[in-house]
C-alpha cells in the first residue's frame, strides 16, 4: 500500500496526522495547514479517496498499520498527534487499537461507533441512486447537507470526481467492524457539532464514556465538517488540546447521558 500524503511543516516539528472524512480527501485540511504553523502536518488520502483512489480495496486494519509505519518513518520520536473527522475518526480509532504507541494526543470529531448490519443495509439501498448522479450533483448535495462554505466547494467537487460508489460501499462496510480504543492511554478529545445529527451526538457520548479519560465537547453553531465552517476555532481547539492547555471558552461540555 502506498497512499498520497499532503504534507506541510518541518519534519523536526511536532507531528499531526489528519484523517479526512469520506468522500473527501486530505485536501479538506488545507485551512488547518494554513493555521497550524509550527507543526509537521500529514494528511493522507485514504484508500479509494482523492489521489489514492486507485488504492483498493479499503481495509481498515491494513490502513491503520500502514499509517503507523508512516508515523514511525516521518517523525523523530515515532509518535504523532492524530485528528480524525467522520470516517477519518474510524481510521483513527483503528490506529489507536493497532499501534497505540505511535499516538500522542487524539481528537475524534463527528465519528462513529460500530453499526448493526440492519443500519448498513438501509444505507446500501441508496446505491442505485448514487450510481445515477453525476459527481457535481453529488458534490452539491453533500455541500448543502454538511453546510460546507462556498469557497471550499470546488475542492469537494474534485474529490467526488475521484470517488466511486464502490468505495462508498466499502466505507459503509467499515462501520460494521469498528473496534473502540477502550484501552488507549492517549489523551482523547471527543467532539461533535451542535448541528450534527442525533446519532452523531449519541456516538460521541458513547465514545467519551468508553475511551479511558476521554473528554467530550460540543461545538456551538456548527455541523459535521466544522474544520471548514469554523477553521479558526478548529485550529485553536487543536492547539489547546495538543498542548494540554484550556480549550476555547465557546466549547460546551458534552453531557454523558
Amino acid at each position: 500500500m502506498k497512499l498520497h500524503i499532503h504534507e506541510t511543516g518541518a519534519a523536526s516539528d511536532p507531528a499531526i496526522l489528519f484523517l479526512h472524512g469520506s468522500p473527501l480527501s486530505g485536501r479538506m485540511w488545507q485551512p488547518q495547514f494554513e493555521r497550524l504553523t509550527g507543526y509537521h502536518c500529514l494528511a493522507p488520502d485514504l484508500p479509494g479517496h482523492g489521489q489514492s483512489a486507485d488504492v483498493v480495496p479499503l481495509v481498515v486494519r491494513d490502513t491503520a498499520h500502514y499509517l503507523a509505519d508512516v508515523i514511525r518513518a516521518s517523525t523523530p520520536d515515532g509518535k504523532a498527534h492524530v485528528v480524525g473527522l467522520s470516517f477519518g475518526g474510524v481510521i483513527a480509532q483503528a490506529l489507536m487499537v493497532a499501534a497505540p504507541e505511535v499516538v500522542d494526543h487524539a481528537i475524534l470529531s463527528g465519528t462513529g461507533t460500530r453499526l448493526g448490519k440492519f443500519l448498513v443495509s438501509v444505507q446500501r439501498l441508496n446505491e442505485p441512486i448514487l450510481r445515477l448522479l453525476r459527481p457535481e450533483q453529488l458534490a452539491a448535495l453533500v455541500a448543502i447537507q454538511f453546510g460546507i462554505p462556498s469557497q471550499y466547494r470546488d475542492l469537494l467537487r474534485d474529490d467526488f470526481k475521484a470517488f466511486s460508489v464502490d468505495a462508498f460501499m466499502q466505507v459503509l462496510e467499515a462501520y460494521l467492524d469498528i473496534e473502540m480504543p477502550s484501552k488507549t492511554i492517549s489523551p482523547t478529545l471527543v467532539v461533535v457539532g451542535q448541528k450534527e445529527t442525533f446519532f452523531a451526538k449519541q456516538a460521541a457520548r458513547q465514545l467519551s464514556r468508553s475511551i479511558p479519560g476521554a473528554r467530550g465537547v460540543m461545538i456551538p453553531k456548527v455541523g459535521h465538517v466544522w474544520n471548514l465552517q469554523a477553521p479558526d476555532l478548529f485550529a485553536d481547539t487543536v492547539r489547546a488540546w495538543l498542548a494540554d492547555r484550556p480549550l476555547p471558552d465557546t466549547l460546551m461540555p458534552l453531557v454523558k447521558i
